[in-house]
Order: C-alpha cells, then sequence, then structure tokens
C-alpha cells in the first residue's frame, strides 16, 4: 500500500499546509495493512461536516436513544430487514442505553408514536483495538473517545424520500458531538448513500482511497491515523466522514492517501 502527499478536506482547527513526508507513511504501511483485511464493506451511511447544520430536529421527527428493551428491538429489527446485518455483522445488538453514555447505541426517529427511522452509532472501537493492538495508543485512544462510527442507518419504505434519512444522520452528529466527539466516520456502498450523506453536509471520498487523519493535542503531540480499506472491497465502497463539535486545544483535519496495494 502507498499513501502518497495527502489531500486535505476540513479541519476543525487550522493547523496551516504542513506536509508530511512519504516516509513517515511508509512505518505504517503494516498496521494499516492489517487494519483493512478487518473492515467490511456493507455500511449504509453517515453525516456532517463541521457543527454547522446540527441543529435539532424542527420537530416533525422525534428522536430518542434507545433506553429499553422494547426501543432496542423495534430499532435493531428495522436495521436488519432494511439494510441486512449491519456494517460488521460481527457486531452484537446494543444494549438498552437508559443512561445515554458514549457506548454502542440504536437511535430511533419518530413520526409521533410511530418508528419510521433508525441508526447504529458507537465508537469507532474496531479500528481502535488494530491500534491499541499495534502500540499507538495516541491513536487508539482518539478513535475511542473522539471518533463516532455510524454502523447503519434505515428508512421505512413509506418514508424514504422524505430526507428522513439526512436527518438521522444529521441527529447522529449531534449526539456524538454531544458525547465529546470531534470527528463522525461511515461506509458509504451505493450512490444513493453518498448522496444522503452529501445532503446531511458529509464529505464523502472517492471510492477505495485511505481516511487519513491528523490530530494535534495542545500543539504537543500529533497523531496519524490512517483507514484503508482491503483492495478486495467493492469499487464502490467510500468514506463519509463529518467534523463534529470542539474540544479545546484539539484540532484535527481529514484527508485522503492512496488507494491500498497488495
Amino acid at each position: 500500500m502507498l499513501i502518497p502527499d495527502i489531500g486535505w478536506y476540513g479541519e476543525s482547527v487550522r493547523l496551516g499546509n504542513r506536509r508530511f513526508s512519504v516516509g513517515l507513511f511508509e512505518g505504517l504501511q503494516n498496521l494499516f495493512r492489517g487494519i483493512s483485511k478487518g473492515r467490511s464493506d456493507d455500511s449504509d451511511t453517515l453525516p456532517v461536516v463541521s457543527s454547522v447544520g446540527l441543529d435539532e430536529s424542527d420537530g416533525t421527527l422525534r428522536f430518542t436513544v434507545a433506553d429499553g428493551q422494547m426501543q432496542v428491538d423495534m430499532i435493531w429489527n428495522l436495521l436488519t430487514e432494511q439494510i441486512g446485518e449491519c456494517r460488521n455483522q460481527q457486531l452484537p445488538k446494543p444494549l438498552p442505553n437508559p443512561d445515554d453514555l458514549f457506548r454502542p447505541t440504536l437511535i430511533g426517529a419518530w413520526a409521533e408514536d410511530r418508528l419510521v427511522g433508525g441508526a447504529f452509532v458507537m465508537p469507532d472501537l474496531e479500528d481502535s483495538a488494530y491500534y491499541a493492538a499495534a502500540g499507538h495508543g495516541d491513536a487508539a485512544e482518539f478513535l475511542a473517545v473522539r471518533t463516532a462510527m455510524v454502523q447503519g442507518i434505515a428508512v421505512s419504505p413509506e418514508c424514504r424520500r422524505m430526507g428522513v434519512g439526512a436527518e438521522i444522520k444529521r441527529h447522529c452528529g449531534l449526539w456524538a458531538a454531544q458525547h465529546g466527539c470531534v470527528l463522525v466516520l461511515s461506509v458509504v456502498t451505493n450512490d444513493a448513500a453518498a448522496r444522503m450523506n452529501e445532503k446531511a453536509g458529509y464529505q464523502v471520498l472517492p471510492p477505495l482511497v485511505t481516511l487519513v487523519v491528523e490530530a494535534v493535542d495542545h500543539g504537543r503531540s500529533v497523531t496519524f491515523i490512517g483507514l484503508p480499506f482491503d483492495r478486495d472491497s467493492p469499487a464502490c465502497t467510500r468514506w463519509a466522514f463529518g467534523l463534529v463539535g470542539h474540544v479545546d486545544g484539539l484540532a484535527v483535519r481529514v484527508g485522503m492517501g492512496g488507494v491500498a496495494e497488495g
């Protein structure tokens, strides 16, 4: 895998136009390759590109964190019926989250008392685990504490083409920001999902390119994170990302590297 000079897309705090040597990224080649082997390709989602546009819904939809088993079952059934298993089929059904903690969570979108959509969002624990195992503690912490991954979004068939998916995506970004996140990610595998992300304010990268994150904490430590796809991923697979929230002293920007090879 080769990661050439990075094209940066967005930043939460301006860092200037510094460039970093290819050699630095070559040192992470084996690590990135290991991550790509575990990345699944069946996501439908994610939302936002900065704090702009993350206001609460206009009242047409009501969003709730699933705090009881009945809500969990309803939202999970909608997700599995409409998009199959979520992005990583090895992930178990989340437990109820009555205290609204930052952990694997199901969010429901309701029109009055009717469930019309749902989302599965969680800390990016999968990628964090790879970096932790490789001894990159700062990167692992950033992914587990400051990054949310939207594993799936579903909308009831009768409510499609009404902007419900984009509203859910925006709410996922708001929820993540309220829990201290600065970055929200998802994997997009079709054009409809890409359009929904863009409508919600997210950036969608070209197919199969590596998403690269640079984080600077109070100007002292620099963390580089690369999230590639396996070369066997479908040709339409793309990252969608949004910069959300703000943490004092933490500067983050997101860009893209090359396509994984080998």
